[in-house]
Formats: C-alpha cells, sequence, structure tokens
C-alpha cells in the first residue's frame, strides 16, 4: 500500500503486540523495528481504531503509543462494521475491495498537518465527542458480547450432552455447513442489508471475523474476555494486509484459516516470540 511516496507491505498488529511494542516489552519495540524496518520488505505497521480508545485511560502508555507511531508510517483501520459495509458495497457494485479513507487512515512521519501525523490526528479526535462516543459505546459491550459467546458455548456442551452426542461433533466440517447462514445473519446484526444468495466468497473479511469466532468458542476452553472480542473484530481486515503479528491462539486461528479463505493463503503470519529480544 501506498503511504506518502513509498509503497509498504500491511502488517496487522493485535491487541496484545500493539502493547508490547510500545512499552518495549521484552525489547519487543526494539524487535519490531529491526525485524520490519531494516530488511528488503518495508512494512507498515496496522492497528484499529479500538486498541487507540483502549489505550487513551493509560496515560503512560497511550503517549508511548502517539511516540512510537508517528516516527513511522502505519495505518489505523476503522471500526469492524466499516470494513464489512465497504465490502459488501463492493460486491454489489462489481469491484473489487481496497483499503481506503473509508474503512482506514494513514499516518506518515513527514507531515505536520493534522490529517496525515499520528499525534495531531490523535490529539483532534477527543475533541470529537459524537465519534468517540459511538466507539466507546462498542468496546463497551465487549465484555457483554463475551458474555454471550461463553454462554453459547456451555449451551452447545449442554445441548450435545443431553443429546448423547460427541462434544468435538462442533467441528470445521460443521463450521462451514453452517457458514455462509452464520456470515448472512452477523452482517444483518451490523444493520447491513444482505440478501441470502450473496456470495459469501467475495466477503473474506466477514469470513474471518466468523471463523476467529467459532474458533475462539468452540475450539479452545479458555475464558472469554473482552480483548478476544476485540482481536476477533480487528482479524477481519486480515485478507487485505500482508503480514499480522499475533498471539499464539489467533496465530493458528490464521494458519487454520488459509485452507478456508483463499485471499489470506499468502498471509504472513508472525507471532510474539518473532519480535520479542529477550524472554
Amino acid at each position: 500500500m501506498k503511504i506518502g511516496q513509498n509503497t509498504y507491505k500491511l502488517i496487522l498488529l493485535d491487541t496484545n503486540a500493539l502493547r508490547e511494542i510500545v512499552t518495549n516489552t521484552n525489547l519487543s519495540g526494539k524487535g519490531f523495528l529491526q525485524t520490519f524496518f531494516t530488511g528488503e520488505s518495508s512494512y507498515a505497521p496496522c492497528f484499529s481504531i479500538y486498541n487507540v480508545i483502549e489505550l487513551m485511560p493509560y496515560e503512560d502508555i497511550y503517549e508511548k503509543f502517539l511516540e512510537f507511531f508517528s516516527i513511522i508510517p502505519c495505518l489505523m483501520t476503522f471500526p469492524a462494521k466499516s470494513i464489512f459495509q465497504m465490502e459488501v458495497d463492493c460486491y454489489m457494485k462489481g469491484i473489487p475491495f481496497e483499503i481506503t479513507n473509508q474503512v482506514a487512515y494513514a499516518f506518515t512521519p513527514l507531515s505536520n498537518e493534522i490529517g496525515y501525523n499520528c499525534k495531531h490526528f490523535f490529539d483532534n479526535l477527543v475533541n470529537q465527542t459524537s465519534l468517540m462516543d459511538a466507539i466507546h459505546s462498542e468496546i463497551n459491550d465487549f465484555p457483554s458480547t463475551a458474555k454471550e459467546w461463553e454462554f453459547k458455548r456451555s449451551n452447545a456442551k449442554r445441548m450435545l450432552k443431553q443429546q448423547h452426542l460427541p462434544l468435538n461433533m462442533i467441528d470445521d466440517k460443521y463450521y462451514k455447513f453452517h457458514e455462509a447462514e452464520t456470515v448472512i445473519k452477523d452482517l444483518i446484526n451490523f444493520d447491513i442489508p444482505v440478501t441470502s444468495n450473496i456470495n459469501i466468497s467475495k466477503l473474506p473479511a466477514s469470513r474471518m471475523m466468523e471463523y476467529s469466532q467459532f474458533l475462539r468458542i468452540f475450539k479452545t476452553q479458555k475464558t472469554i474476555k473482552p480483548n478476544d472480542v476485540m482481536d476477533v473484530l480487528i482479524s477481519s481486515i486480515a485478507p487485505y494486509v500482508d503480514a499480522v503479528i499475533t498471539e499464539n491462539f489467533q496465530a493458528d486461528v490464521y494458519k487454520k484459516a488459509k485452507k478456508l479463505i483463499p485471499q489470506i493463503k499468502e498471509l504472513e503470519i508472525y507471532r510474539l516470540r518473532d519480535i520479542r529480544m529477550e524472554n
């Protein structure tokens, strides 16, 4: 993707990766710069506005975030709904999806303009109360969404036991059978009208989010937390970036998804250990 006058490969950072890089935990900030800014390929980090809003109350970490991402080119994605809406719109128009300022915002350290300098942009953003309130409202719903997913998991177990069916019955084969129905249902829940015959193969962002959610609910017994909900939503942009840095479970999600979603077949997958210079 072109940012300023240069072209970069986009590398998506999840919540854990962003925090480690910004705070330089395990020297991850240094490791990130050495790994992705000194080789033949130039990468630009990509993060979600969810992450930025989440960091704002932690003044020390937030200031480190602004400082770090004001010196390198980077990209911030908007809430997941904007990505899903844009993807559906492109499908309906028969045109390819591209990352534009409708779904993301690019920053460059070479500009002092409010719209292109990371720090200036976010200093201005906090004054846009209606937008901030809307995003805060969505983030504040993450805990209840996590509880809903926990309930879905426990309810599925209970029903399988009642019918004397194996717990591993809910597998990838089961998911593929219900995938189209699930994608359409969630798009409608996002207030994005779609028809029942929509070709979901043209909606990789929605498919990536759904598959991440499915595996998070049914393929681990780990307690689902609000940050898990955030990372599931953040994963939706993965089909449109070149690489990701994430924790082990989500890295495995992307690896498995390559067999299901052709648009991420070439996705480079990095784990937190790949940027840590000390453990």
